[in-house]
């Protein structure tokens, strides 16, 4: 098993199903497969923080809500006064 760890860390990357090692690639495509690695790397953390600040603002409009029924709720009970 920890052979197959092995092989899975020495692939630069994986391509149309094809995982390619660094003795596989010459100096140009290992160039490209470091800058597609690097790419991917943050397209996932910009995809994170993307769903981060969907949750976040979702929960920030509940907020705003709940606190306007408050201020509405207290506004009412003063002109009942």
């Amino acid at each position: 098993m920890s052979n197959e760890n092995e092989v899975k860390n020495d692939v630069i990357i994986s391509f149309n199903g094809i995982d390619f090692k660094a003795e596989d690639l010459n100096e140009d495509q290992a160039n490209i497969a470091g800058k597609l690695n690097v790419a991917q790397r943050e397209l996932q953390e910009l995809q994170s923080a993307y769903e981060r600040y969907v949750i976040l603002a979702d929960y920030r409009e509940l907020q705003v809500k709940a606190f306007s029924e408050t201020v509405e709720e207290e506004a009412e009970e003063v002109t009942e006064e």
